[in-house]
């Protein structure tokens, strides 16, 4: 785990150089991070793959999905771990993923259990209820055939809370924390699927972590006092990234924009007035978004800024794979800028 403090002074890339990491040391790894870049690092999505079962019909989804697609139109070398039924679902999807323009190559298939799918409540399109079947084909990825295929280190590693529920993907998770050199976290908490104990580990093991407000609040809980407004939520914040050592810790907080923690610096950003249709995939374009802008490298204000912008096109549409290019963001900046 990065120191945080030491972490301020490193700039939002990860260079060439990255090969070196595992021997050089803390400080090597600030040095690495500020030299420049020749490009931008591969990264990796570990987890669910499925459908969102919506009440206009299905879409692609599943978090490392949605982020590992976005990633890809930002221009990043993005591969997605997952797993599928053995089944027409399974097939539907990996021929998504070609549609999109996603290897398939690391997405496994299972004979034993099938596609996984989530059915979504949109009654409340600001707050979508989520009911996932358990014992799903992404519940079973296994982590050697990975390794075997990839044949090189995992630059970076984004994985999600949810993609920890079942003790086979848990353990292929750790196998590859073992042997990332970037940890970036997305929790994702849906209950029953929100062990606490599985949530304190992953943060452990995490370097950047992306929570929305109610995550925060959720991993802040013990041993703090309620929070209210703005400056409460920074200290909880403050307090949750000092606990687990985090180097960036990012907060979404819906209508009142977001706050990027890194070391001790603080960056704000708001939020774009619009008319929502619903919000799904919205976590997962700002994640994806703000981190192949973080990779770039962009100041953390400009990431921040192309993040949110990213997630409010995805708003403005059902479901979670509305594609918006890095031109449709700058135009809707520009467009709220004039505003």
């Amino acid at each position: 785990m990065l120191d945080a403090a030491a972490f301020s002074t490193i700039s939002l890339c990860i260079d060439s150089a990255l090969s070196d990491l595992k021997n050089c040391g803390e400080q090597g790894f600030i040095n690495l991070m500020i030299a420049p870049t020749r490009q931008r690092p591969s990264v990796l999505c570990f987890g669910e793959a499925l459908w969102d079962m919506l009440p206009d019909g299905r879409r692609a989804g599943g978090a490392p999905l949605n982020v590992a697609v976005r990633l890809a139109q930002c221009g990043v070398d993005a591969r997605l771990l997952s797993r599928v039924g053995c089944d027409a679902d399974g097939d539907a999807l990996l021929n998504y993923l070609d549609s999109v323009g996603l290897s398939r190559q690391y997405v496994q298939r299972d004979e034993a259990h099938a596609t996984g799918a989530v059915r979504v409540d949109t009654a409340n399109p600001q707050a979508p209820r989520y009911t996932i079947e358990p014992m799903a084909a992404w519940d079973f990825i296994d982590a050697e055939p990975y390794l075997r295929l990839a044949g090189q280190p995992i630059e970076v590693l984004v994985f999600g809370s949810l993609a920890a529920r079942h003790a086979v993907a848990r353990q292929a998770l750790m196998t590859l924390l073992d042997r990332a050199r970037l940890k970036v976290l997305d929790v994702n908490l849906r209950p029953p699927f929100d062990d606490a104990a599985t949530l304190r580990l992953l943060l452990e093991r995490a370097d950047w972590v992306k929570v929305n407000e109610q995550e925060l609040r959720a991993i802040g809980a013990a041993g703090r006092a309620a929070t209210r407004g703005a400056a409460g939520i920074e200290a909880l914040a403050r307090s949750v990234q000092a606990s687990y050592g985090l180097a960036v810790l990012c907060v979404t907080l819906g209508e009142q924009g977001a706050v990027l923690l890194r070391g001790d610096d603080i960056y704000r950003q708001r939020a774009y007035a619009l008319r929502v249709v619903d919000t799904i995939g919205c976590g997962d374009a700002f994640l994806a978004t703000w981190l192949a802008a973080m990779l770039e490298p962009l100041d953390p204000a400009a990431a921040l800024e192309r993040a949110a912008a990213a997630a409010a096109l995805v708003a403005l549409s059902a479901g979670a794979t509305r594609v918006c290019s890095t031109d449709d963001i700058r135009q809707f900046i520009a467009a709220q800028r004039r505003h």
